[in-house]
């Protein structure tokens, strides 16, 4: 990754940007619209499947939308909160180290390398992780699944976020979760009913800070959206009519498209403080809070939605939502960087008509051929599941409320508390572990935990240890990307689906092994 000749590290840094957005595009569509399949296959209901020209008009309206609005929070989020953005960090300091070059990028490399082989070998021989029966018996169910990319995460996340993190899993799955079922509440009843707990206060955080901070600050957050002459900014009334028409032409009555756009503005800031904080943007789960409220103030008034419309109302949120979380990754790295902030908005753009294109016609390709796939131990779709169970309410409505309404009150006294008392217990974090559980949170705080003593005892040795973990999140991301669409390329032809994972072992090892080479050489002319 030696950057020479007419490449530098900013050409590279933009067409990363641009990849990531893409990626996102498709996770916004793949994460809600096969959730109709779901219901159209387990629970007998006959729901349309949206035109592919439809839904590539909606899906640029929303990303183009979530570019847009995630402009002006990038002065709030990046230049004055200064949240660590903790993919867009990583990526920085691979570019810078792509730049200098030496016995460090070929450690990085190695490092990386060796984290995609252990992601290919859990894949193939303990995918579903382990799981501690004898724990059972007291009510705590635990299955850990080794993950290095998330013990990299808990690195760069720190360990405010870390820990916050894992004692929302710990006060979830060890405490409340064997306390119910010591009630007589099934395992799976218990878990629901902390899941909507954990996920009312992940959006209830969201929103309190967004009441508490964001709306007082509203005017001087969004200002230049009104007052910019950049001509990307005089976009926004048409592509605010776009995406009401986009909405309207896929069957959501008029007053629900309104709601549906209105509701995006609160969720982009959302899901951008949210990305920057904990590195992860739950963006259906915003998709279907705002699909909720709108499916609720129809009720009130006698009135319906639709299944098929409230699919396309949580699908534009969570492309919105994921293309401005992402975003926020790009403008942090470019900061690091110096890169030119309309660089990347240039390229983002870009990409979000590109991937708002290809995208539809490429999950048409995957309905037609591999719809008996989905919603299969090989293909479980866990998000559209959630999305097709989510459209019809929460199973446990007042936990979601009371989770909503104590971390919505936790965020607005947080922001008037003294600066030296103020985020001790981060309560997003706090939420996320209460809904993913502890499987996900032990890795994470074994990242913080290193963190904190790197912190503490070994300061100087900080940033190799974050280049190390972002060697660790990128191979393992790799990996399991690369695994991915091999083996469904490979499953609709002739050749064996095994030829996909036994390339990609041989290619990382062939890395590992020159990674290390060069690394003990470098080290020995050092």
């Amino acid at each position: 990754m030696q950057c020479r000749g007419d490449v530098d590290v900013n050409e590279i840094n933009v067409a990363q940007a641009g990849s990531s957005i893409g990626g996102l595009i498709a996770a916004g569509l793949a994460f809600t619209i096969p959730g109709i399949l779901f219901l159209n296959q387990e629970k007998g209901m006959d729901i349309p499947w949206p035109n592919p020209w439809l839904l590539a008009l909606l899906t640029a309206a929303a990303g183009i939308l979530g570019i847009l609005l995630s402009m002006p929070l990038k002065r709030t989020f990046i230049d004055e909160e200064e949240l660590p953005y903790p993919a867009g960090t990583a990526g920085a300091e691979l570019l810078r180290l792509g730049k200098t070059g030496g016995s460090r990028l070929s450690l990085i490399v190695c490092v990386g390398a060796a984290a995609a082989i252990f992601a290919l070998l859990r894949g193939q021989y303990f995918a579903a992780g382990f799981t501690f029966t004898s724990l059972a018996a007291v009510g705590i169910y635990l299955t850990l699944v080794p993950l290095p990319l998330a013990i990299g995460s808990g690195y760069i996340l720190g360990h405010r976020a870390g820990f916050s993190w894992f004692v929302g899993a710990v006060i979830g799955w060890i405490f409340l979760m064997p306390y119910l079922i010591s009630i007589e509440m099934s395992f799976e009843n218990a878990r629901a009913l902390t899941q909507n707990l954990g996920m009312g206060i992940v959006l209830g955080s969201g929103i309190g800070f967004f009441a508490g901070y964001v709306a007082p600050r509203f005017r001087t957050i969004f200002s230049n959206i009104f007052e910019s002459r950049s001509g990307f900014m005089r976009l926004l009334p048409l592509i605010l009519l776009i995406s009401l028409g986009s909405l309207w032409l896929l069957g959501v009555p008029w007053i629900a498209t309104i709601l549906t756009v209105a509701g995006v503005w609160i969720m982009v800031a959302v899901a951008a403080r949210m990305t920057g904080e904990t590195n992860i943007n739950p963006l259906e789960q915003f998709g279907i809070f705002i699909g909720l409220v709108i499916m609720l103030l129809y009720q009130l008034g006698n009135a319906e939605v639709g299944v098929y419309a409230s699919f396309m109302i949580v699908t534009f949120v969570s492309v919105a939502c994921a293309v401005a979380g992402d975003a926020g990754h790009d403008y942090k790295s470019a900061k690091l960087i110096g890169t030119k902030f309309m660089d990347i908005i240039r390229v983002d753009l870009i990409a979000v008509l590109a991937a708002s294109i290809a995208a539809p016609f490429i999950l048409e390709t995957i309905r037609l051929g591999s719809a008996d796939q989905l919603f299969t131990p090989a293909m479980p779709a866990p998000q559209a599941q959630l999305v097709a169970g989510s459209i019809f309410g929460f199973e446990y409505p007042t936990a979601f409320l009371i989770g909503f309404a104590i971390a919505f009150c936790g965020e607005i006294i947080n922001i008037f508390l003294p600066e030296k008392w103020r985020g001790k217990v981060m309560i997003m974090p706090a939420g996320i572990g209460l809904f993913l559980g502890l499987g996900l949170a032990i890795p994470i705080a074994i990242g913080a935990l290193i963190r904190l003593y790197i912190d503490k005892h070994h300061a100087k040795h900080y940033l190799a240890g974050l280049l190390i973990a972002a060697g660790i999140m990128g191979g393992e991301g790799i990996a399991g990307f690369g695994n991915g669409a091999l083996t469904v390329l490979l499953s609709r032809s002739a050749l064996p689906v095994s030829y996909g994972y036994n390339g990609l072992m041989v290619l990382f090892v062939a890395v590992f092994i020159l990674g290390l080479v060069g690394f003990l050489r470098q080290r020995g002319t050092a």
